[in-house]
């Protein structure tokens, strides 16, 4: 079934479910999961500020607009269920460590799909103290902000394994440079926040990931402070592992961390 996006899809369980999707990218990413879980716990399906529009409306949001796009998901969903695991994407799965540090009563959990904490570019890797500089003096300056705004830097296809889904992937084919330097200071939040995420976490990331590096992820995943967390590493897929070649790999584990959650979460209550 087709999963209507930025609206609670109503489910019969008691654990909501919130989707979030890459930078650049849609909400036909994170598409999958929404349906495989249809009916079975209220889902919002994210579409995050910025996209599915144009470029020059990702290169005029920040990250805290990414973040406002997570809560309004959030609060919805808990307007008819107590509880929440916030199911993310890349930077989708930033915006949901934020989350989880942020709303520690309400987010039961937490699925890291490619987490982007991490870049994989060397040339990011050499400027990251200049980038670094230049991200913190756009948060500040408006002037500056419309100056940045024009520069984009071509994309290439979809980190996706495969070919036939790569090639009708939806996304952007620019990445504004206020868009990367936003995820930096994403990027910065949720590393820093990282060992407060107390909640359940699961990890999937791809061992081929070309976008953001295995090591990455497995740095994040040791530095997470959650006690009950498992990392599961993907041997064919590339870094949109909603889609490609194990995406039904994916979906069980997603299915059996909601499955593990709602049940906790049905004790918890009982127990009340």
């Amino acid at each position: 079934m087709a999963v209507p996006v930025a609206q609670v899809v109503p489910g019969s369980g008691d654990v909501g479910m919130l989707l979030l999707h890459g930078l650049t990218g849609t909400a036909a990413e994170m598409a999958p999961a929404a349906e495989a879980a249809a009916g079975r716990y209220p889902l919002w399906l994210a579409r995050i500020a910025g996209h599915e529009t144009s470029v020059r409306d990702l290169a005029a949001s920040s990250w805290s607009d990414w973040y406002a796009s997570a809560v309004a998901g959030a609060d919805a969903l808990l307007r008819i269920v107590p509880r929440i695991v916030a199911v993310g994407l890349s930077m989708g799965a930033m915006l949901a460590v934020r989350l989880a540090v942020e709303r520690r009563e309400t987010v039961a959990g937490v699925a890291l799909l490619s987490p982007a904490i991490e870049l994989g570019q060397p040339w990011l890797r050499r400027l990251r103290v200049p980038l670094d500089m230049l991200a913190a003096a756009d948060a500040g300056a408006p002037a500056l902000r419309r100056w940045l705004a024009p520069f984009a830097m071509a994309k290439g296809g979809s980190d996706i394994a495969d070919l036939a889904v790569r090639n009708r992937h939806p996304g952007y084919r620019q990445v504004p440079l206020r868009a990367l330097l936003n995820l930096m200071r994403l990027q910065r939040a949720a590393w820093a926040g990282a060992p407060a995420l107390t909640q359940p976490a699961l990890l999937l990331h791809a061992a081929h990931d070309h976008t953001c590096p295995l090591a990455g992820a497995e740095r994040l995943f040791a530095r997470l402070g959650s006690v009950d967390k498992r990392m599961v590493v993907l041997e064919r897929s590339f870094h949109v592992v909603t889609v490609d070649c194990e995406r039904d790999r994916v979906l069980a584990e997603l299915d059996a961390f909601m499955a593990a959650i709602a049940s906790s979460s049905t004790c918890t209550q009982a127990s009340g």
